[in-house]
C-alpha cells in the first residue's frame, strides 16, 4: 500500500501549499523537491528515517516549495514518486532532491534500494538525475543520505562518484567508497539547521554542514559534493509575502510591479519558438499564455497580419531541425495494411532525406545532420493490450504486463522494457512470415516529422488537444488512452507525440557525432541503455518533441514505456 502513503502525503503538502507562506508566488521561478525516507527494511531497518524525511519535507515545503514525499516505499512507490517529481520540473527551477535510506553501486551506477526485494526492488539514480538534466534548472542540490553497510552492498561499498553536472550538485555525507558510519545522522541535522536559517544560500548551507561534520567528527567523516551549487538556491526566504487579515478572511497582498504574473523565462523560450512564425494561430497561442507579456504587442500584430495571409509555419534560421523532403512535394505514405489477424496495422513509410536533431536545447540532440530513410513499414499505432494479450495466449509471450486497473483492450501496452519487445517481435515474426523490429532512431523522426520542419508534427509551438500528455490538454489525463484518439500526423501515424514512449532499436549516444547517416541503428558491443522516442502521458510537452530523445536501461520496465512495430518492406 505504498502508493497510499505517496497519495496521502501529496494531499496534506497540497493542502499546505494553500496556508499562508506556502504558496508560491508570481513570478518567481519553480521550486520543486522529491524527499524519499526509507527505513522499514526488513533486513538492515534504519531507525528515525522516516521522522528525518518528514522533517526536511516540512522544512522544504514551510519555503515554498512543491514537494513530493514518500517514506518506506517500495519500487513502484519509488517509481511513482520519481514520475510525480520529474512532471513539475521546469528550466530555470530550483530544486531539492533529499533520499535517507540504504543504497549500493552496481554495473558502475548507484541504485536506491526500495524497502522490498533487496536488489530487485532497486532504483537507477539515473532515473532521478536524468529528468533534472533534461530540465536544466537554475540551481539543484541531491542530497543522498545513503552509504551505509547493507546486506546487499557485497565487495563494493558506499557510493560512486558522480561526474559535475551544470546547475546540479550532488551531495554524500560521506566519501565515495566510504561507508557511513553508525550513530546520529549529523550530515542531515547541520544541514536542516543550515537551510532553516533565513536568507542562507545553499552554497553557504553545505559549506557550514561540511565544517560542522568534520569538526564534530575530527575529520573521521568527510561530507563530499560534486560540485558547488548554482547560487540563488534559499530554501528559507528572509521574508515571503504573507496574508493579511481583512475581517474573517486572508488576502494575498498582490504583485508589486505590473506584468509580475508572467514568468519571463518562459515568456521568452515560448517567443523564442514562434518568433519568426508565419501561423496567426501560434501568435495566439502566445498571447494566451502571456496576454502581458514581453512580445505582447508585435504579437498582436502579427497575429493580425498572418490571419488572412497564409498559416504554413517557416522555421526560422536557428531552428535546427529542418527536414528535408525528397521532392518538392511532401512525402505521402501508403495506405494502412495487416500481414495478418491480430497483427498490427502498418502503413508505408516513403523513401526521403531529413535534417536529424536540434541544436536548440540537449547536447544529447546535436548535431543536425542529414539523414537518408530507404522506405519502410511502421505501425500505424503504438503497440495495444489486445495485441500484446494474443502473444501471451499463443505463448509467444510470458510477461503479463500489469494495466494499473485502468483495462487493456486498445490501450497502448505499457511497462515493456526493451527486450519484451524484442521478444513480442520475434513471435510476431514467426507467425506472419515478415521479418518485424523496431524502427531504427532516424526511421522514428523521419516517420514523427512527415516531412514538417517544425518543433512539433503539427507546428512551432503546442498545441491544445493534439496528442496525451501533461499539459497537452485542459482536461488533466495522467494516463495512457486508447491508441488513436488524437489526430495523425501526415503520414496517417497515431501517438507519435505522448501516450506512451516508445522504444527504438539503437543504443543510447550522447550525441549524434558517430551517428549513422543511412537511417540503420546506431549499435554498440553490450550496450545496455536504448533510447526512447516520443515522451508519454506523463511528460510535459518539452518531451513531445520531434527531435527529443531519452535514454532508458534495456532490461527496466516502466509504466509509461511501449513501442511500436515496423519492418522492411
Amino acid at each position: 500500500m505504498a502508493w497510499l502513503r505517496v497519495l496521502a502525503t501529496a494531499i496534506v503538502l497540497q493542502g499546505l501549499s494553500g496556508l499562508p507562506g506556502f504558496a508560491q508566488q508570481p513570478g518567481e521561478p519553480a521550486r520543486v523537491a522529491l524527499v524519499i525516507a526509507n527505513e522499514a527494511y526488513p533486513e538492515a531497518p534504519i531507525a528515525g528515517t522516516a521522522q528525518q524525511g518528514r522533517a526536511v519535507a516540512e522544512t522544504l515545503s514551510a519555503g515554498g516549495f512543491d514537494v513530493v514525499a514518500v517514506e518506506n516505499a517500495d519500487r513502484n512507490a519509488l517509481r511513482q514518486a520519481i514520475a510525480g517529481f520529474a512532471s513539475k520540473l521546469r528550466r530555470g527551477a530550483q530544486v531539492v532532491v533529499f533520499y535517507s535510506g540504504h543504497a549500493i553501486q552496481q554495473r558502475n551506477r548507484n541504485f536506491l534500494v526500495s524497502t522490498q526485494n533487496g536488489t530487485e526492488g532497486a532504483v537507477d539514480l539515473d532515473e532521478i538525475i536524468d529528468p533534472l538534466i533534461v530540465a536544466r534548472p537554475a540551481s539543484a542540490l541531491v542530497f543522498l543520505n545513503a552509504g551505509r553497510d547493507n546486506p546487499w552492498q557485497g565487495k563494493t561499498k558506499g557510493l560512486l562518484p558522480l561526474e559535475p553536472m551544470e546547475g546540479i550538485a550532488v551531495l554524500f555525507p560521506t566519501a565515495p567508497g566510504k561507508t557511513l558510519p553508525g550513530g546520529p545522522d549529523r550530515a542531515v541535522a547541520a544541514w536542516l539547521k543550515a537551510i532553516r536559517t533565513p536568507g542562507l544560500d545553499m552554497t553557504q548551507a553545505l559549506k557550514q554542514v561540511r565544517d560542522t561534520v568534520s569538526r564534530e567528527t575530527r575529520r573521521s567523516q568527510q561530507v563530499w559534493l560534486s560540485a558547488e551549487p548554482s547560487k540563488g538556491l534559499v530554501v528559507t526566504p528572509v521574508t515571503r509575502p504573507v496574508a493579511v487579515a481583512q475581517g474573517s478572511r486572508a488576502v494575498i497582498p498582490p504583485p508589486q510591479t505590473p506584468g509580475a504574473t508572467q514568468d519571463s523565462a518562459y515568456d521568452l523560450a515560448f517567443w523564442e519558438s514562434i518568433r519568426n512564425s508565419r501561423s496567426a494561430a501560434e501568435y495566439r497561442a502566445y498571447l494566451d499564455a502571456y496576454p502581458n507579456g514581453r512580445f505582447a504587442s508585435l504579437a498582436r500584430t502579427r497575429e493580425q497580419e498572418y490571419r488572412a495571409g497564409p498559416t504554413a509555419p517557416a522555421a526560422p534560421a536557428a531552428v535546427a531541425a529542418v527536414a528535408t523532403p525528397p521532392a518538392a512535394s511532401q512525402p505521402v505514405a501508403g495506405a494502412p495494411q495487416r500481414d495478418c489477424a491480430g497483427c498490427p496495422e502498418l502503413v508505408a513509410i516513403p523513401a526521403g532525406s531529413f535534417q536529424m536533431g536540434s541544436n536548440d536545447l540537449y547536447e544529447f540532440e546535436k548535431p543536425v545532420h542529414p539523414v537518408t530513410i530507404r522506405g519502410f513499414l511502421l505501425g500505424v499505432r503504438e503497440v495495444t493490450f489486445e495485441e500484446w494479450d494474443l502473444c501471451i495466449d499463443q505463448g509467444g509471450c510470458n510477461y503479463r504486463p500489469d494495466d494499473r486497473g485502468l483495462g487493456r483492450g486498445k490501450r497502448p501496452v505499457t511497462d515493456i522494457h526493451w527486450n519484451d519487445a524484442n521478444a513480442y517481435l520475434a513471435w510476431l515474426s514467426a507467425r506472419s512470415g515478415k521479418p518485424y523490429r523496431l524502427p531504427t532512431e532516424g526511421e522514428w523522426e523521419y516517420a514523427a516529422r512527415a516531412g514538417t520542419t517544425t518543433t512539433y508534427p503539427w507546428g512551432q509551438a503546442l498545441v491544445k488537444d493534439r496528442a496525451n500528455c501533461l499539459g497537452c490538454n485542459d482536461q488533466k489525463r495522467g494516463i495512457a488512452v486508447a491508441a488513436g484518439q488524437f489526430p495523425a500526423n501526415a503520414f496517417g501515424l497515431y501517438d507519435m507525440a505522448g501516450n506512451a514512449a516508445e522504444w527504438v532499436a539503437d543504443c543510447w549516444s550522447e550525441n549524434y557525432r558517430s551517428a549513422p547517416r543511412d537511417g540503420s541503428a546506431y549499435t554498440v558491443g553490450g550496450c545496455r541503455e536504448r533510447v526512447l522516442r516520443g515522451g508519454s502521458f506523463n511528460n510535459d510537452p518539452r518531451y513531445l518533441r520531434s527531435a527529443a530523445r531519452f535514454k532508458y536501461e534495456a532490461d527496466v520496465r516502466f509504466y509509461t514505456n511501449g513501442f511500436r512495430v515496423a519492418r522492411d518492406r
